[in-house]
């Protein structure tokens, strides 16, 4: 086996140790962000930060980088409610709200 295959198996093998909480994370993600992209409720400024970050990473990325952000704020964050998770992953893509005035 050359170190190239070896290489390739580690991949492999490394790619199927996502444990199902992982997957399940970034496919409630995923539906959250596809969500908003096609919510008439979700002002552009939003939808825009989440296409760019999209566009940019990975689902796997945004997913590991909303859930670092929801362990940091323990008890914080429903993962049940979609505003909440919006909030959290348009967050994580770089959104941030205009300040009032």
């Amino acid at each position: 086996m050359t170190a190239l295959q070896t290489l390739s198996a580690v991949d492999s093998t490394e790619s199927t140790l996502h444990n199902e909480a992982q997957l399940d994370n970034a496919a409630h993600v995923l539906r959250i962000v596809m969500t908003a992209l096609q919510s008439n409720e979700v002002e552009q400024p939003v939808k825009t930060a989440l296409f760019d970050c999209l566009y940019s990473n990975s689902v796997g990325k945004i997913s590991e980088a909303t859930d670092k952000i929801i362990a940091a704020n323990a008890g914080k964050v429903d993962r049940k409610d979609a505003s909440q998770m919006l909030a959290v992953i348009a967050g994580t893509c770089g959104y941030r709200p205009a300040s009032g005035p």
